[in-house]
């Protein structure tokens, strides 16, 4: 989840800087240009250069959230069957341990 999440970030970075770095690419030999918005084309670069890593082609935001989505429902399927099985768990301590309380007692006798 956390992956998909630094992929949504990156191509959000992309997006945004998209247009600083096609203005540096039409004329490279601008400096003052460069100079000034060097912080933004930098993301950009790093930011395409790690999406690169991982996909072919830049992915769809769109596909990304329906991932995002699905392993959510999948988290929350996964959370409501532990906080039962954790019920059942709890549940059979308390009955072992009155089981215990109990046959101690009878021992005694």
């Amino acid at each position: 989840m956390q992956e998909l999440s630094a992929t949504m970030e990156q191509i959000h970075t992309v997006k945004k800087y998209r247009s600083y770095y096609k203005e540096y690419k039409a004329n490279p030999s601008d400096k003052t240009f460069f100079e000034e918005y060097k912080s933004q084309i930098k993301l950009y670069e790093t930011a395409l250069s790690e999406l690169k890593k991982s996909y072919s082609k830049l992915p769809n935001s769109k596909d990304i959230l329906d991932k995002l989505d699905k392993l959510q429902e999948k988290k929350n399927t996964l959370m409501q069957e532990y906080s039962s099985s954790k019920s059942d768990m709890d549940e059979l301590y308390k009955i072992r341990k009155n089981y215990g309380i109990y046959m101690g007692k009878e021992i005694e006798r």
